[in-house]
């Protein structure tokens, strides 16, 4: 296969021909075709407005450029701890076709107090964005993307949580494709805190699949998610330790959406606890995902 970007590291090459070459040994997910049909094709997105700086505590680039100034980080990192690409026949093909992607690294002890937001445009149906946030750190992140595309596609989103960090990542994002897997998956390390605040909104319909592995002792996960249109919903979660729990909370549409039951996907013993109310509650709230929401 031809490189997707102009400039790759060789570890990024072999990984793409793996996942193209080892696909049909992974598990296939319902309707797959429609997107490995059109990803055949060979169309490569566009895309503009990712976010750039580089500070003493925070580095943030787009992920074509990542690839290569951080090279050893994301060879470790790129859909091994958190996306899994031999998780299925669909993950394998994204990792072999992402084009776009946006790459942001908090070094350890760091407590930034305003958010820390991007917002790209793009037209691709295979964005993948990867978030390293280091032991201690504490942080807000808003993810705002707004995808023009009309094909199926797939958002990857990775955060991988030091030990004892604690974060909120929000995401809002904005797309006209006729069918979405967004995918929202994480790694966190002992004593670490991380907050989901997920507002998804859809055209046509979508699949939200989230996911994070509670590595260690005192390790908590929260997520709250308001869904509106044609969408499914699965949440899975991992780990171990004493302290650690994972909680959802759910606000959506029961006529138009469908969640399988929040479940420990190794079916190791973990503290898990859901809670379902009607997206119209969010009107009685006061949180960021009302102000999403509503804004609409």
């Amino acid at each position: 296969m031809a490189k997707i970007w102009k400039q790759e590291p060789a570890w990024l090459e072999k990984k793409r021909q793996l996942a193209v070459l080892l696909q049909s040994r992974f598990p296939t997910l319902p309707a797959q075709e429609e997107w490995g049909d059109s990803w055949q094709k060979g169309t490569t997105g566009i895309s503009r407005g990712w976010l750039s700086l580089q500070e003493d505590s925070l580095t943030a680039m787009p992920l074509e450029e990542a690839v290569n100034e951080y090279s050893t980080l994301l060879q470790e990192n790129l859909m091994e701890k958190a996306i899994f690409w031999q998780d299925s026949q669909l993950a394998a093909m994204h990792l072999a076709n992402i084009d776009c992607g946006q790459f942001i690294y908090l070094r350890p002890q760091v407590i930034r107090e305003r958010p820390i937001v991007f917002s790209p445009r793009l037209n691709s149906a295979n964005s993948h964005n990867i978030i390293v946030v280091s032991a201690g750190a504490n942080v807000v992140i808003e993810e705002r993307m707004v995808n023009d595309t009309l094909l199926p596609s797939y958002e990857g989103t990775e955060i991988l949580v030091g030990a004892n960090a604690h974060v909120t990542y929000r995401q809002a994002n904005c797309s006209t494709s006729k069918n979405i897997y967004r995918t929202i998956h994480a790694y966190q390390a002992h004593g670490s805190t991380l907050q989901f605040e997920v507002a998804s909104q859809v055209q046509t319909k979508a699949t939200v699949d989230l996911y994070s592995f509670l590595d260690g002792q005192n390790t908590q996960w929260a997520s709250v998610i308001a869904l509106d249109g044609t969408q499914h919903l699965t949440a899975m979660v991992d780990g171990f330790g004493k302290g650690t729990s994972a909680t959802l909370t759910q606000y959506r549409d029961p006529e138009t959406v469908i969640g399988a039951p929040f479940k420990v996907k190794a079916g190791e013993p973990l503290t898990i606890s859901e809670d379902i109310h009607p997206l119209k509650e969010l009107a009685s709230s006061d949180n960021w995902l009302k102000q999403i929401m509503t804004a609409e």
